[in-house]
């Protein structure tokens, strides 16, 4: 093969390429295929390295064949069933196929998204060249489709098959549409592969077409065998792998349920009217479960059945009152299914005993006469079983004229029939005859009874209610009573009219009877004849009575009429009126217009008769109509005076007449250009009007009548006057007069825009104003926020002017002036008149302002403020050089922006100040009015100074208001901080704030406080170099309510040293106590010293606690207070106490009123001393061994506020709180209490009270005081409780004459507590000690109570034991008792100084 003929083959080959780049593929496949022409073959032979192998791809997935040829020596391409597809690796034509090769011996096609037009064979061919011989492999390619839904034919997805167990076979076939290949098809039963009796086939689901429907038929026998069976068809293909679709049938074989059976009652028994059945049917089997119904003779009752799934069976209760027609009923209870072919059933019938509901008595019901026979015949209604009758009368039983006759009726019953004969006589007159019918002892009875009578006539009826001299009146309601006695029967009593019956009500009471009529007479029954008539059976003629009416009525309606027909005012016109029948005649008279307060009378021109015995009555009137008759109304009222009723009619007259206005306005006040419309309307008969408007006799056109309406536009000053409207028609003409003012507002129409005035002088203004109406004080002057008191204001109505003057200006009077011109009209007119009073009030000199700072090289700016007016010129200098403005200087000055401007600022800049810079200089300022200068100094910087003049402001509950001016700033910029402090508390708070720096004075508000409380404030300045504060502390105090307080609430204070407590407070605190401990110390040292001496006299050993004055010692064998449980368990802690715990703890201390010297009987001058013991005062005296005799003398008396025997302090524990008895004044170690009240009662000690002090007992000092008696005058009186010793010392030396304030209700008696022992224990008459609370034996509470007890000082047995104890000869207390061996004591507890 040459090159040319290679050529010409491959584009025959490639004769449908067109585009460039396939003409160059076909170009280099030419010359590769000429070169390969000329390659030497040698020994290679061209074969197949790779076969294309068969393949299945599922629909619209991409698959490759793959094929590969080693030594390639010819061409390679591929065909499809024959087909060549082309050498061109792009394969055109085929857009979804496509040639990859990786390798040039690869020639592998791809099928992109494959679908069922590509199952088919394909063949990779390489073509024979230099000798190889041409290969040729075929592939198949499957294309796999997936099915449809596998569906049985016939039945839905998940469907119940309904079958006869009758049925010999089901066949079921299911289908697989449209799959390739063929679906496979599997049946399952419950779950289990059935491959029997199951036939499989395919074919294409069309011809022409590669989709399969599969079928597989199943052939199921002995259905009875197969119910509730599930059978499933599953289907695959390969394109759909593993996964099978399914669906399924549920196959239900029916069958008839069992013979229903009925429970509840059995047949033959009896039951009874009124009880209650229930009857049961239940059925049993069947499939589906079967309906169950109950039927009442043929026809049914009841269709609410139930189910049981379990036991398989259905039920129907069916439950009713049983009545007398169920007897003999037939319930029939039927069951049936879809399988059943007729229903089947179950029936019963009922005996049901009834009893009759009533006898019923036939004959004797109406009277008859002596001698003859009345047979009674008694009849029951049905019952059963039979019923038996029985007759009686007057309590006797009658006997029957023969047997009972029973005769059957529905429902199974029967009723029974009995007669009985009665002779009538007069015994037998109102005889009651009496029948029973009863079926059976359980049965109630039917009765019936009938009363017997003997004929005789009625007496003759009368008439009540009416008389001939009567009169009833229409339509009001009549009654008239017939009455009649006597009569067996008594009479029947009937009412006619005429011959035509009534109806009316009898009634009978006794042997009389009464028939009422009642009935609403008309005027028809005028004159009519009314009847009663009285019958019975024993007379054949009625007996009657009769009355005739008279009735009262009016006229039903009245005929108006006039003459003329066409009134014309002012000439006479007649109306008359003719009533209807009335009884008696009429009364007319005439009415305009309703009203009904003025009735006119008319002419009366007689009466004629008229019909139902009436009388016709006619009426004249005559009258001269006027335009105010036109459109009236004239009613004829005709009336029946003597039933006070009426009717009338009216009618409506026309009149013909000229315009007369109606009333219209006679003044019109309206506002200049102003338009309004008026309503001027004439009436006339004829209508049709003309109206035409003068003004001064002569025709006028401002303003324009239209149809009755005056219409006024844009109304001009100069139209006011007087004005007059012409109305006319056909019949004559009319008038309205009446004036226009036009109002036009007040205005300003002369003015003053700017008045100067000098200070301490008088200013005029002055406004003129125009307006009407012209008003009294016209124009008036006012300025908002001002004092006008001070201005004068007068107003010149004839000039229409307004002046004021404003005496002694004062600066701050400088401002606007509004004059104000108001009639009332419109709004006030306004316009504002500027007063400006020129003054020079000088430069502002404060402290801020005397200096300026700043390090060398700073540029400094100095200021200078002036007050006054008007424009202020300023001038700097140094050292009496003026300065202007330069390089160095430089001076800016303010002018005023408007004419009320008073303050002005100059500012000299001195630009990088040197040491030559510093020094004073002079601003100096001036007006017309002064001039002024001040002296600022130039400095460099250092600290601020500190600001001054703090001002209170206002207060509120919780905030302050204050204001300070800021010093000078040191050159530096400064800030602020506040500190304030809360009087009596040590807490400093302190806040920097941020403040306009070129304020003048600036307003600050503490926030935060306390209600009610005072604090201290300080403003400190603060730049970099330090900061200073004012020396006066500025103090103030927050309100006390709700509101602000802007009174006098701040004082000046002297400032603490210091920023936190001042030294000289801690100085004296630190003095103080150490003075207080040092006196402590002495206090102790002093106590211990005197218990000592004091157990020396007694031969006691010391205590071990110095505080412990009377706690139990250890060395005493019975120590005078027994331990507490403090003591023994060491529970409560200690029981030390200061001195002021003592000092509150005693309250009835001894007051020395009086000392007086005596004598002894052992010839021992003592010292005696009246005293206070308690509540009651001892006017005796008492000895006290001097200090020369070995006694401690008037020192006892200093010891009067050691604690009393029951003392004891507070312990923790409530329960443990003791009782406390009256304080008594010991006088020393060999002497008891002085007490001549030794029979007070016990106190109570509250350890945890609030209210009072701690350490009180007696109630009294809850309230500050005590209760004291005055015995020569049997009074009480207050006494206030001592603070402390020195108080009570202080009362001692007091005169005994002071103020107090008496009263003669003694105090309360003392409260009573409950011993521990549990038995309330009242300790009036006794002043033993309580015993501590534990058990005691009964030798442990002997007499004295010894020897475990000693006895408390001031007790019976202190006296009477201690031989050091001198009896008082002088004692006029109580008597002492020796021993009071009865007597339990109560808590005690051991006390502490």
């Amino acid at each position: 093969m040459n090159v040319i003929s290679f050529i010409r083959i491959q584009k025959v080959l490639f004769s449908q390429a067109r585009s460039p780049v396939a003409e160059m593929k076909e170009l280099i496949a030419a010359l590769l295929g000429v070169l390969a022409l000329y390659i030497p073959v040698g020994d290679c032979v061209q074969e197949f390295e790779q076969r294309p192998m068969n393949k299945s791809v599922i629909e619209g997935q991409n698959v490759m064949l793959e094929c590969s040829v080693r030594d390639l020596a010819g061409a390679l391409q591929w065909s499809k069933g024959g087909i060549m597809l082309g050498l061109n690796p792009s394969l055109p034509g085929f857009a979804r196929y496509s040639i990859i090769s990786n390798t040039p011996s690869q020639y592998n096609l791809m099928i992109e998204s494959s679908r069922l037009s590509d199952d088919s064979y394909y063949e990779c061919q390489a073509s024979p060249a230099g000798g190889n011989p041409p290969l040729k492999a075929k592939a198949y390619l499957t294309v796999q489709v997936p099915p449809e839904q596998p569906e049985i034919l016939g039945y839905r997805n998940a469907s119940t098959v309904a079958l006869s167990p009758d049925d010999n076979q089901l066949i079921m076939i299911c289908e697989v549409r449209n799959g390739h290949p063929a679906a496979t098809i599997e049946w399952y039963r419950n779950g289990n592969l059935v491959v029997e009796n199951v036939r499989y086939s395919s074919e294409p689901t069309m011809s022409g077409n590669k989709l399969m429907t599969a079928r597989s038929t199943i052939t199921i026998s002995n259905i009875a065998d197969h119910h509730n069976s599930i059978y499933m068809c599953r289907a695959k293909n390969d394109a759909l792998g593993n996964n099978w679709m399914q669906t399924f049938v549920k196959l239900n074989v029916l069958s008839p349920p069992g013979t229903p059976e009925i429970t509840g009652y059995s047949s033959g028994q009896v039951i009874r009217e009124g009880d209650t059945v229930r009857l049961l049917c239940v059925s049993r089997g069947g499939n589906p479960l079967p309906q169950v119904k109950w039927y009442r003779n043929s026809e049914q009752i009841d269709i609410s059945y139930t189910t049981d799934s379990v036991d398989a069976r259905s039920l129907n209760e069916y439950t009713f009152s049983v009545r007398r027609e169920d007897n003999d009923a037939v319930y029939r209870c039927e069951a049936s299914n879809t399988a059943s072919a007729a229903p089947l059933t179950s029936e019963v019938s009922l005996n049901v005993y009834f009893p009759p509901q009533s006898a019923t008595i036939r004959g004797g019901g109406t009277p008859v006469k002596a001698g003859q026979q009345v047979t009674l015949t008694c009849e029951s209604s049905l019952s059963n079983p039979k019923a038996v009758i029985t007759w009686y009368s007057r309590g006797k039983i009658i006997t029957a004229n023969s047997d009972t006759v029973y005769n059957p009726g529905n429902n199974g019953g029967f009723t029974s029939r009995s007669s009985v004969t009665v002779t009538m006589s007069e015994q037998e007159n109102n005889a009651m005859y009496i029948c029973n019918a009863v079926s059976d002892n359980r049965a109630p009875v039917a009765t019936a009874n009938v009363t017997l009578s003997v004929l005789y006539p009625p007496g003759a009826p009368t008439i009540e209610g009416y008389s001939d001299s009567d009169h009833v009146v229409e339509d009001r309601a009549a009654r008239m009573t017939c009455k009649s006695v006597g009569g067996n029967p008594t009479a029947t009593l009937r009412w006619f009219k005429g011959n035509e019956p009534l109806v009316s009500v009898s009634s009978t009471s006794g042997n009389m009877v009464t028939s009422e009529l009642s009935f609403l007479p008309t005027p028809g029954d005028n004159n009519a004849i009314y009847r009663c008539e009285a019958t019975n059976s024993a007379i054949n003629l009625p007996l009657t009575a009769v009355v005739k009416l008279n009735v009262y009525f009016a006229p039903k309606s009245v005929n108006v009429s006039m003459n003329p027909a066409q009134p014309v005012s002012g000439q006479p016109l007649n109306l008359y009126c003719t009533s209807e029948s009335s009884n008696p005649p009429a009364t007319i008279v005439w009415i305009k217009n309703h009203d009904q307060t003025r009735e006119i009378r008319g002419v009366t021109e007689g009466t004629r008769p008229a019909p139902n015995g009436g009388s016709s009555t006619t009426s004249r009137l005559e009258i001269m109509p006027s335009s105010s008759d036109h459109n009236a109304t004239y009613y004829c009222k005709a009336k029946n005076e003597y039933i006070n009723k009426s009717t009338s009619d009216g009618l409506r007259i026309s009149i013909q007449f000229g315009p007369v206005f109606e009333p219209s306005i006679a003044l019109i006040e309206m506002i200049e250009k102003e338009s309004k419309t008026f309503e001027m309307r004439a009436v006339a008969n004829p209508t049709s009007i003309t109206y035409t408007l003068y003004k001064g006799g002569q025709q006028s056109s401002s303003f324009t009548p239209n149809n009755g309406k005056l219409v006024i536009s844009n109304v001009r000053r100069e139209e006011a006057g007087n004005y007059s409207l012409k109305a006319t028609n056909s019949i004559g003409s009319a008038y309205h007069h009446f004036q226009v003012k036009v109002k036009f507002p007040a205005e300003i129409t002369r003015f003053q825009g700017t008045v100067y005035a000098n200070e301490g002088e008088s200013a005029s203004i002055i406004c003129g104003v125009n307006g009407n109406p012209v008003v009294d004080n016209m124009a008036s002057w006012s300025r908002p926020g001002f004092d006008m008191s001070k201005t004068n204001q007068v107003y010149s109505n004839s000039e229409r002017l307004s002046q004021i003057t404003i005496h002694d200006l004062l600066r701050t009077d400088s401002g606007k002036f509004i004059c104000t011109a108001d009639n009332k009209v419109s709004p006030p007119k306004r316009r504002e008149a500027s007063l400006v009073v020129r003054y020079f009030a000088g430069i502002d000199k404060s402290r801020q302002y005397a200096k300026a700072g700043g390090k060398h090289g700073d540029t400094v700016t100095l200021t200078c403020k002036a007050e006054g007016t008007p424009d202020m010129a300023f001038t700097w200098s140094r050292e009496g050089e003026q300065l202007q403005t330069d390089s160095k200087f430089a001076i800016r000055s303010t002018s005023a922006s408007s004419i009320f401007d008073t303050h002005f600022v100059s500012k000299l800049t001195v630009r990088g100040i040197s040491k030559a810079d510093y020094g004073t200089y002079t601003c100096i300022a001036r007006n017309d009015r002064g001039e002024d200068q001040f002296n600022i100094q130039l400095n460099g910087t250092s600290k601020p100074d500190p600001p001054y003049d703090m001002t209170f402001v206002n207060s509120t509950k919780n905030s302050i208001t204050f204001s300070w001016k800021p010093g000078f700033n040191g050159g530096l910029d400064q800030e602020f901080q506040i500190q304030y402090q809360r009087k009596g508390s040590t807490v400093v708070t302190t806040t920097s704030i941020d403040v306009d720096k070129s304020a003048d004075r600036i307003v600050h508000t503490i926030k935060g406080l306390e209600l009610g409380h005072e604090y201290k404030i300080d403003v400190l300045a603060i730049n970099e170099l330090g900061k200073t504060w004012d020396e006066q502390q500025f103090s103030a105090k927050t309100a006390v309510s709700s509101g602000s307080n802007t009174g006098d609430s701040a004082t000046p204070a002297t400032r603490q040293s210091g920023d936190d407590t001042p030294v000289m407070i801690i100085l004296v605190v630190c003095i103080v106590g150490i003075c207080l401990l040092a006196l402590n110390i002495a206090l102790i040292f002093f106590f211990v010293r005197r218990r000592r001496k004091r157990l020396s006299h007694n031969g006691t050993s010391n205590h071990t606690n110095a505080l412990e004055l009377y706690a139990p010692g250890k060395e005493n064998t019975y120590p005078m207070y027994p331990k507490t449980p403090s003591d023994e368990y060491n529970s409560y802690g200690t029981y030390e106490k200061n001195m002021d715990d003592l000092s509150d703890d005693f309250r009835n201390y001894e007051h020395i009123d009086q000392k007086s010297t005596s004598t002894h009987s052992s010839n021992i001058q003592c010292n005696c001393y009246t005293v206070r013991v308690s509540s009651r005062v001892n006017r005796g005296s008492c000895c006290l061994v001097p200090e020369s005799s070995g006694s401690s003398g008037d020192e006892d008396v200093k010891r009067v506020f050691l604690p009393p025997p029951a003392y004891r302090p507070y312990t923790p524990n409530k329960l443990d709180s003791p009782h406390l008895s009256t304080h008594k004044a010991y006088l020393s170690d060999s002497r008891s209490y002085i007490d001549d009240d030794r029979e007070t009662s016990w106190q109570y000690e509250d350890p945890y009270r609030i209210k009072g002090r701690k350490g009180t007992f007696d109630p009294a000092y809850d309230h500050g005081s005590q209760t004291v008696l005055d015995t020569e005058n049997d009074r009480y009186y207050e006494e206030t409780r001592p603070k402390s010793i020195t108080d009570l010392s202080e009362r001692s030396s007091r005169p005994p004459s002071r103020s107090v304030n008496y009263r003669t209700t003694p105090p309360p008696p003392p409260p009573v507590r409950s011993s521990s022992k549990g038995a309330a224990m009242n300790y009036v008459n006794h002043t033993a000690p309580p015993l501590p609370d534990r058990n005691y034996d009964a030798e442990e509470v002997q007499q004295n109570y010894n020897p475990r007890y000693t006895p408390s000082p001031g007790s019976i047995a202190s006296f009477s034991n201690n031989p050091n104890v001198i009896t008082n000869p002088n004692y006029d207390g109580p008597p002492m008792h020796a021993s009071r061996t009865n007597v339990v004591p109560d808590d005690m507890r051991g006390h502490l100084v």
